[in-house]
């Protein structure tokens, strides 16, 4: 069920319109985390969602994991691997009934493009960043995988991560939220945002709210927002990627399984998801409107072909359902497998027509505290706290 919504309550302006210190547009997971720890400085909060309900999407349609991202190490990301893995074990502590650890089974074939000597080096830089301990799994306990293709085989290692009902993560997040007053509109669409002497009014279906800050926390709709800006609000040239799942009708394995697809060497897993088995994801170029993402027949049958390759004896399996989110990255040539995962906080402070917006690109699902705590410090000046913000990494989630 979605958070609570709310009628705006906070003490009208000079204008006589609604006025809060922060309004925060989206409420995905990284506009509820900033709701969150901005609420937690006692400032005023509004999060405006145009759907009837947070999470509605790409927070809704993820991988399901926590976990520090242990391929973005072949491209050097090695500052965001770090930081994930100190975030998943905040989140352990903070979140134990929703973050949840999950094993991980890395099997490495002849023909895998990654030797077993290259993956074992992985997972020890992994452990190195704050990852668990590497183990190699001995081939006479290979048998205790009976559905896993042996053929060709060559090793086997097993680490830990760990698992979220991303959904359920974010009207958590919310919740805190609401519990230190902030507020929150749904079914709300932003038609404009214009630049005033006291900082910004904010137009929607629901009527004008003014602020003295405003988060672009949007998604895929982030330069969507930012064209509303009257003021000519910056931005950062993107490219939507669309990652689509399928949840397949056979019971759950107890691992996690993370491989090679067959077709490219990509980076597939197969997933517990609600008793059921779920495989993601892919990296398809998107178009047009987010709302419209769903997953294409081509990626069903990519992901299919991979699980059928490591699992055959259950080929025969149906797909029961398929969903699809969208990442945010910015646009370059090439493959979006080798492009960096990092967040950005568009902003500049130091421009009086921008001053007090900031708009969040990308962000991951595993990283939202610890970026919604960045955005807060920027917006800290102006605001005029001077005072030590309270961090959200000792606030319980439920």
């Amino acid at each position: 069920m979605p958070a609570q919504q709310e009628t705006p309550t906070q003490t009208s302006n000079s204008n006589n319109l609604p006025y809060y210190d922060v309004i925060v547009i989206g409420a995905g997971i990284q506009g509820a985390g900033v709701a969150q720890a901005a609420a937690l400085q006692g400032w005023s909060v509004l999060v405006i969602e145009q759907f009837d309900g947070p999470a509605q999407g790409t927070s809704s349609k993820s991988s399901k994991l926590i976990h520090g991202g242990l391929r973005y190490l072949e491209t050097a990301q090695f500052s965001l691997v770090k930081e994930c893995l100190q975030e998943k074990a905040i989140l352990q502590k903070i979140a134990p009934k929703l973050v949840k650890p999950a094993t991980f089974v890395i099997p490495v074939y002849k023909k895998n493009k990654r030797s077993p000597f290259w993956v074992g080096l992985g997972l020890w830089l992994y452990s190195l960043l704050g990852g668990s301990a590497p183990r190699k799994i001995a081939s006479v306990l290979w048998k205790n995988f009976p559905h896993l293709n042996t053929q060709n085989l060559r090793a086997m290692y097993s680490y830990e991560d760990a698992q979220t009902d991303d959904a359920a993560l974010t009207r958590a997040v919310l919740a805190a939220a609401q519990e230190d007053d902030a507020e929150i509109l749904y079914s709300t669409e932003v038609s404009a945002i214009n630049k005033t002497g006291e900082g910004y009014k904010v137009n929607s279906n629901r009527g004008s709210f003014t602020c003295s800050t405003v988060v672009n926390a949007a998604g895929p709709w982030v330069n969507t927002i930012a064209g509303r800006c009257t003021f000519g609000a910056p931005m950062i040239d993107v490219d939507l990627v669309q990652g689509a799942h399928i949840v397949l009708d056979t019971p759950a394995f107890e691992q996690c399984f993370y491989f090679e697809s067959p077709d490219d060497g990509r980076a597939v897993f197969t997933l517990p998801w609600k008793g059921k088995t779920m495989v993601g994801t892919t990296e398809t170029h998107f178009t047009g409107d987010p709302k419209t993402c769903t997953p294409t027949a081509d990626e069903e049958a990519y992901l299919k072909r991979a699980f059928d390759f490591y699992f055959p004896a259950l080929a025969n399996v149906k797909i029961l359902e398929s969903f699809a989110g969208l990442r945010v990255l910015p646009m370059a040539e090439g493959s979006a497998t080798k492009r960096a995962r990092d967040t950005r906080i568009v902003f500049d402070n130091n421009v009086d027509t921008m001053k007090g917006y900031y708009a969040i690109y990308g962000g991951k699902l595993t990283g939202y505290r610890a970026t919604a705590e960045k955005v807060v410090q920027c917006m800290a000046p102006v605001l005029g706290h001077s005072a030590t913000l309270v961090s959200t990494k000792n606030v319980h989630l439920n």
